[in-house]
Order: structure tokens, then C-alpha cells, then sequence
């Protein structure tokens, strides 16, 4: 056979299957399904009423996300010549990689964020000479900025790269064994007697596993195994839940031991292993996600068939921190009660108004995680509302428990992705969403302390520094 022609057909089922494992979409398979029958660019084109341009780029994806190399025909003969070999059972070189995607997120219609797909590919894959192949890598960010789409579309895009492929959620708090038994269960495993050893002899056994084969391990929400400071006087991120600490020890080994593997978490807050190992020049690597460009806001509001002018747009990525999630809701929230008008919900969220329903909870359940230490210093960025160095922070609360734990505070503060840093130097902020929430969640607060004549200790040392500001919101509030 020495053209594409001249290639038997195979089964259409049999080729949809294969792609469907290479995350080839339906549009592209059905332009791929067609190139494989022979048809022409031009053909392709005229059967599915789109432009030759548009055949192009879905065939180059699929060509892509199936591995296949050459240029003009001989792309469509070289993936011939694959199908053909797996067709008749010759596998060598067309494994497909084994996966079990858990509860991974659909990314179908993801777009942006090339910076960071890029940034994370070279850390797990290592594909330039000098960088360096990461064995943990942690993408974090606070609620809603994407964390586990950018994991899925990222495990997607190189899953090629790996013999074996797991995702797991921690969502709900399962224990290390259980993740481990079910790692175990998956993988290439020559211990019949794996579930009866200890945790610790089960996490040696997944080590060896990862240095035999070239595995990829998505834990996706490991906030929900790291403690609380919730009505505590100080807790700082990255600590275990009682009965959670082992998932500390099996992080670590990961990162410290030699093996071909990674190990891609992501969180709200930082582990503390995570800290203590990452570096430029280590195998551990972290990915902080920040806000959104305006082009890639647009996108998503466009997708809620949400339009808007580029101050319009400006104004909402500044109001909502460029948070995906928060942008979907205010898309969401625009079509449905404002008929799209943008202009009018704009008017009506000014004032204390930009945080409501689930954009509110989304910010609640992360700031009921602190302890009282750090809801202080939070109340305290928040009145002031622009970057603080430490200097200032420590003056201001110079008469308070705050004030000998300063640093401490700050770090967990940055770990829990509820403050920002600005760029070499030592001043902070809170994003423009979070600082809404905190100082009307301040404002409640200190109203509902003072009309039950209840100890306002916590609230006092921010009163005296920005009295004025805070009765003007208060005054404000009561109109």
C-alpha cells in the first residue's frame, strides 16, 4: 500500500472509539471521519457547511491530539497506517494511555490561561533542555478562579505523555487509604496483598509504581483535608484535619524521591510540604492562579450571552477580580433579570451590592475557614482598602494579640489565597471582591455586636484606626 487510498476503510465505530480516548471533539471527528474516507478539503467543507479554513484547523487537532507527524497527505496516510496496525491487534505504537478520569470537569469550550497551560505542560512533561521534570505540582487560587478546569484541560492535553492517568477529588474528605487502595487498585500493582499492609508500606508500594511507569495523579480539592481555623484564636493554612496528616507524609515522599511520575493537586490553601519543598530549581512547582484578561472575561460572558462595552467589561473584571466563576454568576445574572442590560445591573450593584447569592457563599465558606488572628488582620486590609506593608499593619494593631504573629498571620493569609503581594515588595491587599465581602461582613458584624452590647474586643483597634471611614459606612448602610 503505498498511498492513503489504497488503505482498507475500517469500522466507524472502531475509529470514533480511538479518538474519543485522544479527547477528539465531535466536530473534529466528524471532519476527521470524512478525511479518512478520502474526501477532500474542499468536500469536507461543502458536507458540513464550513469553511475550508475551519476543516483545516479541526483536522490539525485531531492530527495533534492523536500524535500524528508529517505534513499535507502524509498525515492522513501515517494515521491510516496506525488505526490500521491497532485494528489488527498491532499496539506497540498506538497504546492509547490507560485513564480513569474520576470526576474530572468537562473543559469542552475552554479557552485562555496559554501562559499557565503552558507553564504547567513543561513542569510535568519537562519538554525544554533545562527544565526541570516537577514530580508535585500545585495549582492554587481561591474559590471559583479555575483550578480544576485548568487541571483537566492540562491532563488532557498531555495525557499522551503517561502510561497511566488517574483524577481523584477530595471533595469529600476521604481518607489517605482509601485514595491509596484506589490507586493501587488502578495501576499496574504486583502486590496481591495490598490491602492489608500498612498506610505507610502502601505509599512505598505507589512509589515504586511510579518509578516502573509513567504515571500522572490529579487530587483535585485538597483544601477539604487541611484544617479549619474556624472559631479558633489562631490556626495558620496548610495544617492537617485530625486523622488527615498522613496525606502530609505521602505528599512528601512524592516530592523527595526519585521517580519518572507527578503528582498534580489543587487547593485553596497551600500544604505545608508544598511550602516547604517548591523552588525554582526543585521538582516541586506551584501554579498561584490570578484574575483573568479582559479578552478572556469576555469570553465567558459572551458564552452566558452576555455583551458588554470595554468599560463596561474593565469595570467588571476590576468589581469581580477577573474570577471566572464569579463572572459566570453576573452573566448568568444579567441575562435572566436585567434582559441583558448590562448598564442597568452595573447600576444596581454600586454601593455594597456586587457581592449577593452565590458569589457571596463562594467567598463565605473560604473566609469561615480562618482563624480570629487572621479575620483581624482581614477586617483591617479590608477598611483600609489598598496595599499594606508590614510595617503599617504591625503599627496599627501594635495593641492587639495580632502584633507578635504578624508574619505568621500574612504567610497563612498568602497560603490560603486570600491576600495578594504586590510585586517586590513587601504590601498587601485583598482582591476587590474579597475586600467587599470582608468589610460588609465587618460592618454586620460590629452592628450586631454593639445592639447586643457584646464584647467588640475584636473590632476595636480597626475602629480606632479608621473611625471615620467606618462610620460613614455604617451611616451609610442605615438610609
Amino acid at each position: 500500500m503505498n498511498s492513503a487510498a489504497d488503505m482498507p476503510l475500517l469500522p466507524d465505530d472502531f475509529i470514533t472509539g480511538v479518538a474519543n480516548k485522544h479527547n477528539v471533539t465531535k466536530t473534529e471527528l466528524e471532519a476527521l471521519l470524512l478525511a479518512l474516507k478520502d474526501y477532500s478539503g474542499a468536500e469536507i467543507a461543502e458536507k458540513l457547511a464550513i469553511s475550508q479554513p475551519a476543516v483545516r484547523k479541526r483536522l490539525g487537532e485531531s492530527y495533534r491530539k492523536l500524535g500524528i507527524e508529517g505534513s499535507g497527505n502524509k498525515k492522513i496516510y501515517n494515521l491510516k497506517q496506525k488505526l490500521f496496525a491497532q485494528y489488527q491487534g498491532i499496539q506497540e505504537n498506538f497504546t492509547a494511555p490507560k485513564e480513569d478520569w474520576g470526576e474530572a470537569v468537562d473543559v469542552d469550550g475552554f479557552r485562555g490561561r496559554e501562559t499557565d497551560i503552558k507553564d504547567l505542560e513543561e513542569w510535568i512533561v519537562g519538554n525544554t533542555n533545562d527544565s526541570v521534570r516537577c514530580r508535585l505540582v500545585a495549582v492554587l487560587g481561591m474559590g471559583g478562579i479555575g483550578k480544576t478546569v485548568i487541571a483537566a484541560k492540562v491532563a488532557q492535553e498531555i495525557q499522551s505523555q503517561f502510561d497511566y492517568l488517574i483524577w481523584r477529588s477530595l471533595r469529600n474528605a476521604p481518607p489517605l487509604s482509601e485514595i491509596l487502595n484506589q490507586l493501587l487498585r488502578f495501576l499496574p500493582n504486583d502486590a496481591e496483598d495490598y490491602l492489608t499492609v500498612s498506610e505507610n508500606n502502601k505509599i512505598l508500594l505507589l512509589i515504586d509504581i511510579l518509578r516502573k511507569h509513567r504515571c500522572l495523579i490529579i487530587l483535585d480539592n485538597v483544601e477539604s483535608v487541611l484544617r479549619s481555623g474556624e472559631g479558633k484564636t489562631q490556626e495558620w493554612a496548610g495544617e492537617y484535619e485530625p486523622g488527615y496528616e498522613n496525606y502530609g507524609y505521602f505528599f512528601k515522599k512524592v516530592a523527595e524521591t526519585s521517580h519518572e511520575s507527578c503528582l498534580l493537586i489543587t487547593s485553596r490553601e497551600k500544604p505545608k510540604e508544598v511550602a516547604v519543598l517548591e523552588g525554582k530549581n526543585l521538582p516541586v512547582k506551584v501554579l498561584q492562579l490570578s484574575s483573568l484578561n479582559l479578552e478572556e472575561a469576555r469570553e465567558i460572558l459572551l458564552d452566558k450571552g452576555c455583551k458588554c462595552t470595554d468599560e463596561q467589561l474593565e469595570e467588571l473584571v476590576k468589581i469581580y477580580s477577573g474570577n471566572p466563576l464569579a463572572l459566570k454568576i453576573v452573566g448568568t445574572t444579567v441575562y435572566d433579570l436585567f434582559s441583558n442590560n448590562i448598564t442597568e445591573f452595573l447600576r444596581e450593584i454600586q454601593g455594597e451590592n456586587a457581592v449577593y447569592g452565590d458569589i457571596r457563599s463562594l467567598l463565605e465558606t473560604q473566609f469561615n475557614r480562618l482563624s480570629d488572628l487572621e479575620k483581624k488582620v482581614m477586617y483591617r486590609l479590608a477598611i483600609h482598602g489598598e496595599y499594606l506593608s508590614l510595617a503599617q499593619l504591625k503599627n496599627d494593631l501594635r495593641t492587639t494579640d495580632v502584633e507578635s504573629k504578624i508574619l505568621e498571620v500574612m504567610e497563612s493569609l498568602l497560603r490560603r489565597s486570600l491576600i495578594e503581594k504586590e510585586a517586590n515588595t513587601s504590601r498587601f491587599r485583598q482582591q476587590s471582591v474579597v475586600m467587599e465581602y470582608v468589610t460588609k461582613s465587618y460592618i454586620e458584624r460590629v452592628t450586631h455586636e454593639f445592639s447586643e452590647k457584646k464584647n467588640w474586643s475584636l473590632f476595636m483597634p480597626i475602629l480606632y484606626c479608621k473611625r471615620d471611614r467606618l462610620i460613614i459606612s455604617g451611616k451609610h448602610k442605615n438610609d
